[in-house]
Order: C-alpha cells, then sequence, then structure tokens
C-alpha cells in the first residue's frame, strides 16, 4: 500500500466510529456526508483485498444507516488491532496500521 494510501486511511478514520466489534466482525459507522461520497464503485480497493483466502473475507455497505460490516479472519488479524485503529488515540491508529497492512495485503510487502 503506498504512504498516499496509509495517510487516506489515517484521515478516513477521523469520519468513522466503532458501532461494534465481535471478534471477527466489526461494524463502523460513517457521518453522513461520507457516505454520500462513498459509493459502491469507491470501494474497489476493499473489493480486491476480501476474498476466501484472504484475511478480510467480505464487507456490506449499507448508505441507508451510514455503517459497514466487514468479517474477517480474527485469527489473523488481531480484533485488538481494529480496535486500536478506530479508537480514539492517534498515534495508536499509525502503530495499529502499520501493523494491519501486512496483514490484510502480504504480498505487496513481500
Amino acid at each position: 500500500m503506498s504512504a498516499d494510501s496509509f495517510s487516506g486511511l489515517m484521515m478516513l478514520r477521523r469520519f468513522v466510529e466503532l458501532a461494534h466489534h465481535i471478534p471477527g466482525r466489526i461494524r463502523l459507522r460513517f457521518t453522513n456526508k461520507l457516505v454520500a461520497s462513498v459509493g459502491k464503485s469507491k470501494l474497489s480497493a476493499l473489493d480486491e483485498l476480501c476474498g476466501k483466502d484472504n484475511c478480510l473475507r467480505s464487507y456490506t455497505l449499507n448508505t441507508d444507516t451510514g455503517s459497514l460490516l466487514l468479517e474477517y479472519d480474527a485469527k489473523r488479524l488481531p480484533p485488538m488491532l481494529l480496535d486500536q485503529l478506530f479508537g480514539d488515540d492517534d498515534q495508536l491508529a499509525q502503530q495499529a496500521l502499520t501493523q494491519i497492512l501486512p496483514i490484510i495485503s502480504p504480498a505487496e510487502t513481500q
């Protein structure tokens, strides 16, 4: 993942709050402004990361409720890292993202 993508993810988290999280399934709520601008077509990067053999299994975007449900393999992606990524502490979020990126896109880190 490029440095621009990294910065973009860090900026995006300001518009997201953790709705609920159990290992293997996390629901994020977005501000109305962000949901309006995020369409299914803009999630192509997430489409590429999801699959039965990948750490990220699937996602469902619900623009009516302003939420994204992401199903993932909790054995491969520690739930604590996602809690940190979407928590209030920017420094912990950056550290979590640094650890998450090689897990969700291992081909790019080799």
